[in-house]
């Protein structure tokens, strides 16, 4: 195994980011979070339940990699770095209290003469806890760290032609995803069971380039849980009459591709029928609204301007980017698709277009659920969709 690109696009991606660091008077960044990691480095293994970090200097040096000394073989195998610069942890640090492994990360920091100036760390990600950051304040006195929030995402919002790639792969694999499980359903199978044979599909992938472990669950919004958005499948039989919305996605070496669809087990009743038509006008004026320069606000509003007329009114947001990522989401945590965000749309951005509501009880018979949404990639001088698959409420009779 390697690198999933040539080594000259990972320091195409540090140049970049050492531009914002030095604009921020940054000597050093401590990169936790294993989407960047992977994203500067290539590093990729399930390794991130333990504490891991890339340590990229403002100079031209090589970054560090430091992680639990069991995977220093998957750093050289998967990441460009040289053997001097991946740093193995003891296992005394591994679930090991009080002891913790961001003292190993001060240590190297300190090893290395980078534990003056300004230091840059990841505050807001999921991989760096409390103790955590108070372990590194602790090893690193003579240094001022500095929060640098989400930096690292942004510059992943903005794709290159190898990333687009990718992203159109994990698309091919969640529209082949989505096939199999509208197939697939029918009344009296078991929500596990569904959720089994679609699993199996993502894991299969592409019969050329197969795919990866994806992000998160398959969301399967039916029966009585129908409007709860996040919830996970059940060992639930799904009755007949029902309706299930599915939120799917694809992953093609840690790059995401998403897809929801809602499919009516009957004759659908007209309310739904008439929410779907509206969704997918709304849907289709958002992504007509989509092209480099206009604002997260305006793609908003377009889908707005037909919602409101319908009657049928929907308070969270329209979408989101997404790309490169590991588990729990496939999410970049930057632009946002709703009102009053003022972020420009960029060529090479992708987006989760989700446009829809989950607010009844399952059934034709209360207010119905529909969901519907693509992967979109912001072009040159407009958008075009990732994912294509068949645009229309299922019903199955």
């Amino acid at each position: 195994m390697a690198s999933a690109f040539p080594k000259v696009e990972y320091e195409q991606r540090l140049t970049r980011l050492r531009r914002q660091m030095n604009d921020k008077g940054l000597s050093l960044l401590v990169v936790v979070n294993p989407a960047n990691l992977n994203y500067l480095s290539g590093y990729d293994a399930w390794s991130y339940q333990n504490t891991q970090a890339l340590l990229v200097p403002s100079s031209e040096l090589e970054p560090v990699w430091i992680g639990r000394s069991l995977d220093v073989a998957a750093a050289h195998d998967t990441s460009w770095l040289s053997a001097d610069n991946i740093v193995g942890y003891a296992e005394s640090y591994a679930d090991n209290s009080p002891n913790h492994a961001m003292e190993a990360v001060a240590d190297e920091i300190n090893r290395r003469g980078w534990n003056t100036g300004r230091i840059g760390y990841e505050g807001d990600t999921f991989f760096f806890s409390l103790r955590g950051f108070f372990t590194l304040q602790k090893g690193v006195p003579e240094a001022d760290l500095v929060d640098v929030g989400v930096l690292i995402n942004w510059l992943r919002t903005i794709k290159t032609p190898s990333e687009i790639e990718f992203m159109r792969r994990a698309g091919k694999i969640v529209d082949k995803v989505m096939g199999v499980a509208v197939d697939s359903l029918r009344p009296g199978i078991r929500e596990n069971d569904y959720a089994a044979r679609i699993v199996q599909a993502q894991i299969e992938g592409d019969a050329d380039f197969g795919a990866s472990y994806p992000c998160m669950i398959p969301f399967i919004q039916t029966g009585t849980h129908a409007g709860i958005s996040h919830a996970p499948w059940t060992t639930d039989v799904i009755p007949d009459g029902s309706i299930t919305v599915l939120e799917l996605s694809g992953c093609y070496l840690r790059y995401n591709a998403t897809l929801a669809r809602t499919i009516s087990l009957g004759k659908p009743s007209d309310r739904l029928v008439r929410l779907a038509n509206t969704v997918q006008e709304g849907h289709a004026a958002a992504m007509a609204a989509m092209k480099p320069g206009v604002t997260c606000h305006d793609v908003w509003a377009a889908w707005q301007a037909v919602l409101s007329p319908s009657g049928f009114k929907k308070h969270s947001r329209i979408g989101y980017t997404l790309g490169l990522n590991y588990t729990p989401t496939w999410r970049e945590y930057t632009a946002s698709l709703e009102p009053g965000k003022e972020d420009e749309l960029r060529e090479g951005m992708c987006f989760h277009l989700l446009c829809g509501m989950w607010t009844g009880d399952g059934t034709n018979k209360g207010d119905p659920n529909y969901g519907l949404s693509e992967t979109v990639l912001v072009t040159k001088n407009g958008c075009e969709t990732v994912t294509n698959f068949e645009r229309k409420l299922f019903a199955k009779h």
